[in-house]
């Protein structure tokens, strides 16, 4: 009988260390989570999702105001080592600019919706109540671009753990050291904070093989990729719930009414950012022919390089397209000048970005470069130019802009390209909630998910709605006995 009370003992104490009801029960802290390499480190998937399953099953239980607490020590912890962050990135990845960088990561440490979007939604009447509330998934499996490493991993995380979830991160291989740092960084931040570890896992060596072994885990409730075609087609035949950020070709439309100073300085500043590594970027310009000199011009006196020898144009395009389609990787958010040097094309000053009047059926107006390249085609009317717009963008509905002051022309084309999002008379960088006048323009949006549909990603994205009825009540407004 002794020996049963012991075990009964040991039972009861496990079960209250693994439910957060023991003395450490405002932390939620548990003896018994691997530990692995430490601060959410491991050597394979089994392991890392194994940790983040306890950890989120202590989550779920916990107040709204814990993961209050959780967010908010991310942000303190991570605010010191935003210019360290941009700098490690673009030292590890040698794409984008580390100013550009600093503007991304402030943007998604502090303007990323957290739990104050999961408000409740409520229907009463005759018939009872109806409420709608927003509850975690589980173990969320999230993939990240070496394009944009810390502040994917500072956007995700703010949003699934605020919707109640743990996060398993897939590292891209090419920006594996500055990734894992976060990792550790964000973890040691919240276990000072609350206690709780292992709320964001991931990987010592990060992989292919791993990211394809994480999506078929059982314990992995959902999946968010932010990545390329392959790995976004990866997760949505996988079989398990997927938000992905597929491919684009954001066209940038100018028409003859447009304030022309506006569009170039817009144009030129959203271009230029980060060295057109967002998927956001304007990648090419489609302007009526009657005011597209005047503009090339004053992009270029603004710091473009225009090229205006064929033979240049087509071994750029050669050089940086390869024979599969897709651009190559030794140019991708690399410095104009670095490209330039590589081509053997001469240039003056320091040009920022590289331009060229070429015609629609070029490769470099239907790549999506993901470098500062961008070209330029004029068009007889507006209807053309949207015609042309829409032929480039290729029909991944993921980002479009317009110059006009005609409301008519701004409005056929947004409801025309049908992208997830479309920004008219801005750079289109806004659209991520980078503002050019150093506010924030909307909620940070890194993770766009255009092939599933929810578009720009919040914290309600990684949750499920829940219906609760109560059909005896409650209405303030009648009562029938």
């Amino acid at each position: 009988m002794a020996d049963q009370n012991i075990e009964a003992e040991i039972r009861r104490i496990l079960q209250e260390e693994l439910s957060g009801n023991a003395s450490s029960s405002d932390t939620g802290t548990t003896t018994s989570q691997p530990d692995g390499l430490g601060n959410g480190i491991f050597t394979n998937v089994n392991d890392a999702i194994a940790a983040a399953k306890q950890a989120q099953e202590i989550l779920q239980d916990k107040p709204l105001a814990f993961r209050k607490k959780i967010v908010q020590a991310i942000k303190d912890g991570f605010g010191p080592y935003i210019e360290y962050m941009a700098k490690q990135t673009r030292e590890e990845t040698g794409m984008g600019t580390v100013e550009a960088k600093i503007a991304k990561l402030k943007n998604a440490l502090y303007n990323t919706p957290g739990v104050e979007v999961l408000e409740p939604e409520v229907e009463t009447g005759d018939g009872g109540m109806v409420m709608y509330e927003y509850t975690p998934f589980g173990v969320i499996g999230a993939v990240g671009p070496s394009t944009n490493p810390c502040e994917t991993v500072l956007n995700n995380s703010i949003m699934m753990i605020s919707a109640g979830n743990t996060v398993f991160f897939g590292a891209h291989p090419g920006a594996k050291n500055i990734t894992r740092w976060a990792v550790e960084k964000l973890n040691e931040f919240v276990y000072k904070a609350t206690g709780l570890k292992n709320v964001l896992v991931s990987l010592d060596t990060p992989s292919i093989e791993s990211v394809q072994e994480m999506m078929k885990h059982p314990d992995i409730a959902m999946l968010a990729v932010t990545g390329g075609p392959a790995v976004v087609h990866q997760a949505l035949t996988s079989g398990k719930k997927a938000v992905g950020a597929g491919a684009g070709n954001p066209p940038a439309m100018v028409d003859a009414t447009a304030d022309i100073d506006l569009a170039a300085h817009n144009l030129f500043t959203s271009a230029k950012f980060d060295n057109e590594i967002l998927c956001t970027s304007e990648k090419e310009i489609i302007a009526e022919s009657s005011i597209k000199d005047e503009l090339l011009q004053k992009i270029v006196a603004k710091g473009a390089c225009l090229l205006t020898d064929p033979k240049d144009i087509k071994h750029l395009a050669d050089m940086t397209i390869q024979d599969n389609g897709a651009p190559d990787r030794k140019y991708v958010g690399k410095d104009a000048t670095f490209i330039l040097d590589a081509a053997g094309i001469s240039y003056t000053g320091d040009p920022k970005l590289i331009m060229m009047d070429v015609d629609k059926d070029n490769p470099l107006v239907k790549t999506e470069m993901l470098m500062p390249i961008l070209p330029i085609v004029g068009c007889p009317d507006f209807d053309s130019v949207l015609a042309t717009a829409v032929e480039v963008e290729g029909g991944n509905h993921h980002t479009a802009s317009i110059h006009s002051n005609n409301i008519e022309h701004i409005n056929k084309a947004a409801h025309r390209m049908n992208t997830s999002i479309f920004v008219a008379n801005g750079p289109t960088f806004a659209a991520t909630g980078v503002g050019d006048n150093g506010y924030y323009s909307g909620a940070a949006a890194l993770t766009i998910a255009t092939p599933t549909g929810e578009g720009t990603t919040t914290t309600k994205t990684f949750t499920r709605r829940r219906r609760f009825n109560c059909p005896q009540g409650f209405s303030l407004r009648s009562w029938e006995v």
